[in-house]
């Protein structure tokens, strides 16, 4: 008798064991990660979009999902979140389960993004980071990759270099018809980025900020175009609900 009860002591402390371990390997949630920094104030305005599916630019083929966002200064501890499935409610922070992913800084580090394989199915996506005593989130991002593709087009942008030091880029809508908002970056040879703003419009003039809604172009002084110099245009087209249904970019010479 005393040997039974020795067994099922041993038994029960197993399982607790067990039990706990398992709890302790359980994922992290965006609503855990927020309420165990209590000591960061938590802040959902982190701008963030994805694109993936789209064929010439970044479409690496072992990673052909990318989340971009926008990092603050001084940010760090970047983590990936993800629903389990299609329809989980993205209003529930609960959901969004942290995943591993790997990351790179775009433009040197003004914009980031996390690049990911292929999705099992199209879910929600969140990102976040720490920063001056925050902790950012953005609004949840719908993956799109099965239901509709980013789509890559170079060809609807034109370059008006009239006046070549303010060049004026136009463009059209691809296949898509819910582009909510369009965002422009600027960059030089070495890769840096000149501005980042987004208009409404099908239009942006270097550096006019008269139909911009939304500038993240960094605090300073914005360096003008030089002549002889070759610079870059990238747009995306973006869905109300962050996903990028357009991508094209433009090289260009000032003269």
């Amino acid at each position: 008798m005393k040997n039974y009860f020795l067994y099922l002591l041993l038994a029960s402390l197993l399982f607790f064991s067990c039990k706990k371990d398992d709890a302790l390997n359980l994922p992290s949630t965006l609503q855990s990660v927020i309420e165990d920094q209590p000591n960061l104030t938590p802040f959902n305005e982190l701008v963030a979009c994805a694109a993936g599916g789209q064929e010439g630019f970044l479409d690496e083929e072992s990673f052909p999902l990318s989340v971009f966002y926008y990092p603050e200064l001084n940010a760090n501890d970047f983590k990936y979140y993800e629903t389990e499935n299609s329809d989980d409610d993205p209003n529930d922070l609960s959901l969004f389960l942290e995943k591993d992913a790997s990351h790179e800084p775009l433009f040197n580090g003004f914009l980031r993004r996390f690049f990911l394989p292929k999705p099992e199915q199209d879910v929600w996506a969140c990102v976040s980071f720490t920063a001056n005593d925050t902790l950012w989130y953005c609004k949840p991002i719908r993956l799109k990759y099965f239901e509709k593709p980013t789509q890559y087009a170079p060809e609807l942008c034109q370059v008006d270099l009239s006046n070549s030091v303010e060049p004026i880029f136009n463009w059209q809508d691809g296949t898509a018809d819910d582009n909510f908002i369009y965002f422009q970056v600027i960059s030089d040879e070495n890769n840096n980025a000149l501005s980042g703003t987004y208009t409404n419009d099908l239009f942006f003039q270097y550096y006019n900020l008269d139909n911009v809604v939304f500038n993240v172009t960094r605090p300073g002084q914005v360096k003008p175009l030089q002549i002889d110099s070759t610079y870059h245009f990238t747009l995306m087209g973006v869905s109300n609900d962050n996903w990028v249904n357009l991508i094209m970019d433009k090289s260009f010479e000032v003269q």
